[in-house]
């Protein structure tokens, strides 16, 4: 499988303001599972539930992240050193902080150059040429802030909930194409989430 651009375009619409709540990275097949919570409204009928989705990433080639002290443009931040098995935990640290940007999956090259050379954790799994990435990030603490950016590079991209049930790709970017639509509408099953709609 590979994403066509309104698949991509259409992912980063369903994945912004996603909380991310935690990863698992499996080297020796060469695959990551995201845990995120997400934005998604059905066709008809209340908000689901349970939004909890789990992005499956096969074909993964690297997995780099950094943990900084600091503030996400502190650039005299220090890095702390990580782990693959310590990578979850220090996800989980963070609460599930929302991502955002609208720009996660094949970013613009300018974020990964923000912070490719303060990296606490750079593992490659696999020679093979990873077509697309993803970027995510954490950040948290006032009076001591501290900041997470990862980057995988990946070939395929499956979406399942908890229950191990497959999402087609095409619904799974509808339901966020809804939420964000039924925000702009003044849709009621939009509310609780502490996100207005920009206007002008």
């Amino acid at each position: 499988m590979d994403l066509t651009s309104d698949q991509r375009d259409g992912l980063n619409i369903a994945l912004n303001e996603a909380a991310w709540l935690g990863i698992d990275v499996d080297p020796g097949a060469a695959r990551a599972t995201i845990l995120v919570e997400v934005l998604t409204l059905p066709p008809v009928g209340p908000a689901p539930d349970d939004t909890t989705r789990l992005l499956h990433l096969s074909g993964v080639s690297r997995v780099a992240a950094s943990l900084r002290n600091g503030l996400w443009n502190d650039a005299n931040a220090s890095v702390e050193k990580l782990s693959l098995i310590e990578l979850d935990e220090a996800v989980r640290h963070f609460g599930g902080c929302p991502v955002y940007g609208w720009e996660l999956i094949d970013p613009p090259s300018q974020r990964w150059a923000a912070w490719r050379d303060r990296l606490s954790l750079d593992v490659h799994l696999s020679t093979e040429p990873a077509p697309h990435v993803l970027d995510l990030f954490q950040e948290g603490g006032s009076d001591n802030p501290r900041h997470l950016d990862l980057r995988i590079w990946f070939s395929t991209l499956l979406v399942t909930h908890r229950t191990g049930e497959e999402i087609p790709l095409q619904e799974f970017i509808d339901g966020g194409t809804r939420w964000w639509d039924g925000l702009h509408a003044d849709d009621p099953r939009t509310g609780g989430k502490g996100i207005a709609p920009l206007f002008g």
